[in-house]
């Protein structure tokens, strides 16, 4: 039996064997060496250059500890390892970046890209690699091992399936995921929210109603998750400076003339910043500014308090991409200002698309034998629902060189 141990920064050796060894040769795992889990992060956080492919032995091994706590059996135990290990394939560069292109022109995501690769609907390599790869691919694996390839996409889409657990371990309002990139990111940005004590939380969870629920013993380490994730989300994840250089590049690639997303999404991250800088003129700029943190500015922001009714109308029907690409263009006309230099940010559409579990809190409560949820006993999950995240409604950057003029001009622009 062929094993492997792996050392990892955050939970120490990682043992690998059998299969999963094969998986992690596989280049749609490869690939992930080179996507970064946090995109233009190390912009404000500088240790922030760790990879997808981190993170997912990081949600392997934890899926891997509470398998064996909650006592799966070993075909159990082989099926949420594997979809855990397997979750993030379909990303493409700069992780969730260009996500919303996909959604836009394709409506998939990640996660379809994910289940393509699975059942070998989708290659990931490119025509000019293959003459070069040596291992097997995901589909190829899954194949020869009689994998259940449903039951695994099944699981990593969160989908109702008939052991509901299963599914939960790797979807939920709490699970292996997020346990992994939580705490990962927070040691690699350096902040100090995402402290969690993962074995506290397996020790508590249990297998109820084919569901899974956690122990009343267990409320207070559900409390320090809920608290950990939204602050790395206000603080991290939805930091203004990160956005400014994710909806540069995004922009970037938009203005590329017949784009194919499914082409782009092949790419590592490197792969798409030289294919960008010989794409054009604006993308060669933008390139350039990003490569030295010559970022575009913050000109005009509405937060999500100070919104009247008309305003919220405009905004929900700016959030509709086609709408906000003609009013992007329409001042950037006004202003006599070159195209591609006006970009407006509506992040809630995004954020509902890209981030279903930003505020979930439904967490199953086991009391004896009584099941309760998580705001039976403490108020944190309301409190977190109730948090707006990030606090903007609305946003407009430009180069450094439209920034005062557009300041002057946006409110009026925009709402009138």
């Amino acid at each position: 039996m062929e094993k492997k141990i792996i050392r990892d920064s955050i939970h120490g050796n990682i043992k690998i064997k059998d299969y999963f060894i094969e998986l992690l040769n596989s280049p749609e795992l490869q690939r992930l060496y080179n996507i970064k889990q946090l995109g233009f992060a190390q912009l404000v956080f500088p240790g922030a250059h760790h990879s997808r492919l981190e993170h997912s032995l990081g949600a392997y091994f934890i899926a891997s500890e509470l398998s064996e706590a909650i006592n799966l059996n070993e075909e159990e135990k082989n099926i949420i390892k594997c979809a855990a290990l397997l979750h993030d394939i379909g990303h493409g560069p700069f992780s969730h970046t260009f996500e919303m292109i996909l959604e836009n022109s394709l409506e998939i995501n990640h996660v379809e890209l994910t289940h393509r690769l699975i059942f070998g609907n989708y290659e990931i390599i490119s025509n000019e690699e293959k003459d070069h790869i040596l291992h097997p691919n995901v589909n190829e694996i899954l194949e020869k091992e009689n994998i259940d390839k449903k039951l695994l996409s099944d699981i990593i889409k969160g989908k109702k399936i008939n052991k509901m657990y299963l599914s939960e371990i790797l979807n939920s309002a709490i699970d292996v995921d997020q346990l992994d990139y939580l705490i990962r990111d927070a040691f690699y940005t350096g902040v100090a929210y995402g402290i969690i004590d993962i074995q506290r939380y397996i020790q508590t969870l249990i297998i109820f109603n084919e569901k899974l629920a956690i122990k009343k013993k267990g409320i207070g380490v559900i409390e320090n998750i809920l608290m950990a994730r939204n602050l790395m989300y206000s603080s991290v994840y939805f930091h203004k400076t990160v956005r400014i250089a994710e909806l540069m590049l995004l922009k970037a690639l938009e203005m590329v003339s017949n784009l194919n997303p499914l082409d782009f999404f092949k790419k590592t991250d490197l792969e798409i910043l030289n294919y960008l800088k010989n794409a054009g003129s604006f993308q060669n700029k933008i390139i350039t500014y990003l490569k030295y943190r010559n970022l575009f500015k913050q000109s005009y922001s509405i937060s999500c308090l100070n919104l009247d009714e008309s305003r919220k109308k405009i905004i929900n029907l700016l959030g509709e991409n086609d709408l906000k690409k003609e009013k992007e263009i329409e001042i950037e006309n006004a202003l006599n200002i070159p195209h591609g230099n006006i970009i407006i940010d509506i992040p809630f559409n995004e954020i509902n698309k890209t981030e279903p579990r930003i505020n979930k809190t439904d967490i199953t409560i086991l009391e004896g034998n009584k099941q309760k949820m998580i705001s039976d006993f403490t108020p944190v999950a309301e409190a977190i629902k109730s948090k707006i995240i990030p606090d903007w409604a609305l946003m407009i950057i430009t180069d450094e060189k439209y920034r005062e003029i557009v300041t002057k001009k946006a409110e009026k622009l925009l709402f009138n």
